[in-house]
């Protein structure tokens, strides 16, 4: 059976993130399928491992780099000498900050390329360092993963030599739908939904501005995330909108925020792929989201969407929540039909094929003696 290294050295050990959990997710279906031995190379020790994954994979537990170019440039010494020790056949980058060698091939992911898409905003280094990190790891990886077509063109736009290697595997709805808190505390009064830490490109001053300017302060806004700079406040510049701040909380307390927001709000100026808005639709919330990047393509027909440069815009997607009969209850029906397109399942599989694609090819170029785990494409 041949042996897959799942390198995630950007993460923090216990700390979930969306790159760590799409990672967990697809070690777990990549076992259930039974093609590949996996072996964990980040900062999670086994203990922090999910219950699904932490018994049934080999853990190599790695500190988190502080500067990310030099990690990279050390890990093309260090991970294929890894490889070796382990008998690893391909290694799978869960981000672009992994191995550029080792193994008989590599596959990496790509969440997103905001270092790109919204150059001015990204800190002068990391704009400098991400991008020579991207063309190394990238230009040695057999097969480019990207979570979403919209991920996908702008691989191919800024990046054209890998067009005929980047594929698309989009993830699925991570939150559980049967998940509940016994005694969850909500909220009171209606209120609109923001999940995600405020940085930049989530834009969440914009849903601020719409909320102040729709004139019923009887909704409030519920924000689950870290906002350390009060940009949310701040947007309301003292309109009567209630806010409230919630972070860290468990699965079964946002499900429950989920089934009773009047509507999940991402405004966002540019995302890889957004699940929550598949965990909002899998749920019954209502989506209004962004028309640009990737949300538009994940939440489907359902979903009211709006340019997120334009509060007005938003605060009319607000009233038409509101005001026409039958469109809430129609987001949702369209929204759960869109979320069951999404399935763990298949993504792992598609994951397994593009493995194997790559070993394929590195049996193809290589003498036959030399590669004795070759395993064809499904």
């Amino acid at each position: 059976m041949p042996r897959v290294l799942v390198n995630m050295p950007t993460q923090f050990g216990g700390r979930p993130s969306g790159v760590a959990l799409v990672a967990f997710r697809v070690i777990a279906g990549l076992i259930e399928r039974g093609t590949f031995t996996v072996v964990l190379r980040s900062p999670w020790t086994r203990a922090q491992l999910p219950e699904a994954i932490r018994d049934r994979i080999e853990v190599v537990t790695v500190p988190r780099p502080r500067i990310m170019l030099l990690d990279v440039l050390r890990q093309a010494v260090t991970v294929p000498r890894l490889c070796r020790a382990f008998n690893i056949d391909v290694v799978l980058n869960a981000d672009p900050y992994g191995a550029a060698f080792g193994g008989r091939a590599r596959v990496s992911v790509v969440h997103d390329l905001y270092f790109r898409t919204m150059p001015g905003r990204s800190r002068s280094r990391e704009a400098l360092t991400t991008d020579p990190i991207f063309r190394l790891v990238l230009a040695n990886s057999a097969r480019v993963i990207a979570v979403s077509e919209a991920t996908r063109r702008d691989l191919g736009r800024f990046y054209p030599t890998l067009r005929d290697r980047t594929h698309t595997v989009p993830s699925a709805a991570m939150i559980d739908p049967d998940a509940v808190d016994p005694a969850p505390e909500l909220p009171p009064g209606p209120f609109v939904l923001a999940v995600g830490n405020a940085m930049y490109n989530k834009n969440f001053a914009t849903l601020a501005r719409a909320l102040a300017a729709l004139g019923r302060p009887e909704i409030g806004i519920v924000h689950v995330g870290e906002d350390p700079d009060e940009a949310i406040a701040e947007a309301l510049g003292g309109a009567p909108v209630r806010l409230t701040r919630l972070s860290r909380i468990g699965e079964g307390r946002l499900a429950a925020l989920y089934r009773n927001a009047l509507c999940l709000c991402v405004p966002s100026f540019a995302e890889g792929f957004c699940l929550p808005v598949l965990e909002a639709q899998a749920l019954g919330c209502p989506v209004i989201c962004s028309n640009r990047s990737a949300t538009p393509e994940i939440a489907g027909a359902g979903a009211l969407t709006f340019d997120p440069t334009d509060a007005g815009a938003l605060t009319a997607c607000l009233r038409r929540l509101l005001d026409e009969p039958g469109l809430r209850a129609a987001l949702i029906d369209r929204g759960r039909d869109n979320a069951g397109l999404y399935d763990w399942a298949e993504t792992a599989r598609r994951y397994e094929t593009l493995l194997l694609d790559a070993l394929r090819d590195s049996a193809r170029a290589e003498p036959a003696g030399k590669v004795p785990h070759a395993h064809p494409a499904p």
